[in-house]
């Protein structure tokens, strides 16, 4: 996109087997055990493959060298940092900032924050590392449950503020307010963070809306996306469908395929991983798209790709899912959430009935008399339709 407007692009990165070809390549640097790796999880744990793990997460002075060269030879306007954490290092950002080149740091998750980027301890939200200090990560061992993981992430982190690294970014770049406002709140300068949402450059033909069958949840099949909570509600409806699409063969698929198994469920497809054609097929055959998190999800792309396709999202409301996904908007429904203080309903019966609204309003009725619920609930039905009748509106 960029390069249809007329900048040119030039990609600084590690060796991948996985790569688009490039002739800057000759700048990349060699990966974490071997070209075929992706992720930690796949390298083979030897003394080389475990030091370049130290010093990709905390300092690479090879990092820095090459980049530096690349710099040199290309000499650009600008360095636009993607990713770097356990890939290349903060080094790429001292690296450009020693020559002189401004650099902007995009975010896609809490690695500034959270030692394992994502908030989540045993299935729920967690951040005691903001409250308590990052002990917390390593007396729990946050990092894929381990003890040495846990101390890198979190002595890198000290590390990278002790040297104050962050300072040499002229700006960051959050795709939602949600990320933002965390940033701002833990020590971040709220003037240097800008957000600017994730957006899609289809093109495809759209065409009209159609209406599918079926719910759909499409992406990354594992904890923290919530897709259990997906099969466990599809469980009580067992007359309607709902497809899974996306990578089957993580731990948390392979969990969630047997549950469906076991529990003799026909409601519920998985599709594997798809993409092109057929990936666009699936989503415009359904009647909705699912996004289930239980995590801070920061503005998922799942989400762009339905209402590229006029789907309607069901989404949890979490981390930045209320930003995209607005209740009731332009429809015929208004859903009020009573909070923790008072709600004038009264006075609220009497201004729908004043505007004349003609809609469907939903009010949760909350209370803490959890011994005889059915009691208290028939008290408080009664008193809403005492006070829809003084209102006129029934």
């Amino acid at each position: 996109m960029l390069e249809d407007n007329g900048h040119e692009v030039i990609p600084f990165s590690i060796h991948s087997n996985k790569n688009v070809a490039t002739e800057y390549s000759k700048y990349f640097v060699e990966p974490i055990g071997g070209r075929d790796a992706t992720y930690f999880d796949e390298v083979k744990k030897t003394p080389k493959s475990i030091w370049q793990l130290l010093t990709r997460s905390i300092y690479s002075r090879e990092v820095e060298k090459a980049l530096k060269k690349e710099i040199n030879d290309v000499k650009p306007d600008l360095v636009y940092i993607i990713h770097f954490v356990n890939k290349l290092s903060p080094s790429v950002i001292t690296g450009a900032s020693k020559m002189g080149i401004p650099v902007v740091l995009r975010l896609s998750d809490y690695f500034l924050l959270c030692p394992r980027f994502d908030f989540m301890y045993e299935k729920k939200v967690c951040e005691e590392c903001l409250s308590k200090g990052y002990r917390s990560c390593i007396k729990k061992r946050c990092v894929k449950g381990s003890l040495f993981a846990s101390v890198v992430r979190v002595f890198s982190m000290k590390f990278h503020k002790m040297i104050n690294v962050y300072k040499n970014v002229y700006a960051f770049i959050t795709p939602s307010e949600f990320l933002k406002k965390k940033l701002a709140l833990n020590g971040f300068d709220e003037k240097r963070i800008h957000c600017i949402p994730t957006f899609t450059a289809s093109k495809t033909t759209i065409g009209e809306p159609q209406i599918g069958s079926y719910g759909l949840y499409f992406g990354r099949v594992t904890e923290e996306k919530g897709v259990e909570t997906v099969i466990k509600a599809y469980e009580k409806l067992p007359e309607y469908t709902v497809k899974i699409m996306g990578d089957d063969t993580t731990d948390e698929a392979k969990r969630l395929k047997k549950y469906v198994k076991d529990h003799k469920m026909k409601n519920v497809e998985f599709l594997g991983f798809k993409s092109g054609e057929e990936l666009e097929d699936i989503i415009k055959g359904a009647r909705f798209t699912l996004i289930p998190s239980i995590w801070y999800d920061n503005l998922p792309n799942t989400a762009l790709e339905s209402f590229q396709y006029s789907k309607p999202v069901i989404a949890s409301n979490i981390g930045s899912l209320p930003e995209l996904v607005i209740d009731g908007e332009n429809g015929s429904d208004t859903h009020l959430i009573p909070g923790e203080g008072n709600i004038p309903i009264k006075e609220m019966l009497y201004e729908m009935k004043r505007i004349g609204y003609d809609k469907t309003a939903t009010l949760e009725l909350v209370t803490n008399y959890i011994n005889e619920p059915r009691f208290y609930a028939k008290r408080a039905i009664d008193n809403m339709r005492e006070l829809m009748a003084e209102a006129g509106i029934v």
